[in-house]
């Protein structure tokens, strides 16, 4: 059960992250302090919720928590390196 949850708690972290990116693209100021701010916004609310789901996982069931990290780190790590090839490298060979 932990690790289903460790699971959900990773797919929700990587959502601020995909979020400030989106608002990134979409703005319409050339200020680069402006997008930098999106994405430091979108990594602070994603650690938010890393560690307001590590600190549950410790105060419900500390015998659980390692398997309750792994999986949290392997699905935000997966989402994230998996978004960045996605747009970086797939996302490119379909355009040309």
């Amino acid at each position: 059960m932990l690790i289903a949850l460790g699971i959900v708690t990773g797919i929700l972290g990587f959502l601020p992250l995909f979020l400030s990116l989106r608002l990134s693209r979409c703005s319409t100021s050339t200020h680069a302090l402006t997008i930098g701010l999106y994405g430091l916004a979108g990594v602070a609310i994603s650690l938010v919720i890393l560690v307001a789901g590590l600190i549950a996982c410790a105060m419900l069931a500390r015998d659980g928590l390692v398997g309750f990290v792994v999986a949290e780190g392997i699905v935000f790590l997966g989402c994230t390196i998996a978004f960045v090839v996605y747009k970086n490298v797939l996302a490119k060979r379909k355009r040309v």
